[in-house]
């Protein structure tokens, strides 16, 4: 591999209080370590990324959730960088509040002006749309915070769904998913700034399955309630109160007591889904119950939440999870533990 002449810099942003320390940690160590995973001898001579942590100020400051974590420069001493990174934050009741960092965003929407690539991992992305350089594009995070970025940046589409999302005129926007899937953003990083083989390398070392293009197999079906519609939360309540195998989408109309044409316009303003669609996630989500705590056959676990014909469960099961019902079972039941062994 051609050496590097000079080390790419990225830095990763921290918020005292509000950054969670594993990312950040996991993201520098991981960069710095793939200078001597994939360069060998030649690493302390040219390194390939110049890692650094960055913050409202230098110092050391408690993580989210409370240990310490050091800012080594603070943002305004930052000139110019190449790859900035928001990593993964907790806030009160999962409900983010803009405009309680006008200064990190200022300097963000400076990088992106002079060239920088701006990434997120997790809830990082909240931070980067406040920059307003996600409008009218697609973005994920993580799904446990979907509801608040919806009522935040409702101009951004926001595809929970996906692990990795590259936007931008040059490509420039990287966002990641939930929790560790800043490891399948930092291998996105290594393969486009140094090249896939190097990817696969620091992959392989540091046992990182890049393997998942999808959040899909881990979202719980967790559909809107606070829309205003009380006739439409009525119904919901309803439904999930009782084993929907044999609801039909024609009882969810009469239950409602609203004629069919108003019913099923006002159910997709409410909740975001089709009567039809909001049925088969409520039957998927039973089935991925039944998957992962049972040893059930298929066939018997498709008719146990309402369909008759196996093949259709199974083509409803992928479309909604990414995967089929024996890959969902294969890598969400919990493994045996191993037995102690005697000397």
């Amino acid at each position: 591999m051609e050496r590097r002449l000079s080390p790419k810099r990225v830095s990763l942003l921290a918020l005292p209080a509000e950054s969670t320390g594993t990312p950040i940690h996991g993201l520098y160590e991981t960069l710095i370590l793939a200078s001597a995973v994939i360069q060998g001898p030649d690493a302390a001579a040219a390194p390939l990324f110049a890692a650094e942590i960055v913050g409202p100020e230098r110092g050391i400051f408690p993580s989210a959730c409370g240990l310490p974590l050091e800012v080594h420069r603070a943002m305004h001493e930052v000139e110019a960088t190449d790859i900035v990174i928001t990593a993964s934050m907790l806030f009160e009741n999962q409900e983010w509040q803009t405009g309680q960092h006008p200064e990190t965003v200022a300097w963000l929407q400076r990088m992106h002006r002079q060239g920088a690539d701006l990434c997120s991992a997790c809830a990082g992305a909240l931070l980067l749309a406040e920059t307003g350089l996600l409008d009218g594009l697609d973005t994920t995070t993580h799904w446990a915070f979907a509801p608040t970025f919806r009522r935040n940046f409702p101009h951004i589409r926001l595809r929970i769904d996906e692990l990795l999302i590259v936007a931008g005129q040059r490509g420039e926007l990287v966002m990641s998913g939930a929790a560790s899937s800043w490891q399948d953003l930092i291998l996105f990083l290594i393969a486009r700034h140094v090249s896939p083989t190097a990817a696969q390398a620091i992959g392989k070392f540091l046992l990182y399955h890049w393997d998942s293009r999808s959040q899909a197999p881990f979202v719980p079906f967790v559909p809107p309630t606070d829309h205003g519609d009380g006739t439409i939360r009525q119904l919901q309540e309803w439904l999930h109160a009782r084993d929907t195998k044999d609801v039909t989408v024609e009882e969810m109309a009469s239950q409602s007591g609203l004629p069919r044409p108003t019913f099923y316009r006002r159910f997709k303003q409410a909740t975001g889904y089709s009567p039809v669609h909001y049925l088969q996630h409520l039957r998927i989500e039973k089935a991925k119950q039944l998957l992962e705590g049972s040893d059930e056959p298929v066939e018997e676990i498709s008719w146990q939440v309402g369909y008759e014909e196996t093949a259709a469960f199974r083509r409803t099961f992928k479309r909604i999870t990414r995967l089929s019902p024996g890959e969902f079972r294969r890598k969400f039941r919990f493994p045996a533990i191993p037995a102690t062994t005697a000397r």
